[in-house]
């Protein structure tokens, strides 16, 4: 398996686990009426990793 499919996977993972975690925030909010904002933050922290790997992978393996 090569380094830069490995690079996709772990983008891909990342946003899974963002989204995962964004509509755990949703369903806290619109089901059990509370706001968790926990669940935002560990989002935002996987959004913000997807955008730093993704800057680093585009300075390795795009030029």
């Amino acid at each position: 398996m090569s380094l830069y499919l490995v690079y996709l996977l772990v983008i891909f993972a990342l946003f899974g686990t963002s989204a995962s975690y964004f509509l755990r925030f949703l369903y806290f909010y619109w089901v059990k009426r509370r706001i968790e904002i926990k669940f935002i933050w560990y989002a935002g922290g996987c959004a913000l990793l997807v955008v730093i790997i993704s800057v680093i992978g585009r300075w390795f393996f795009i030029e």
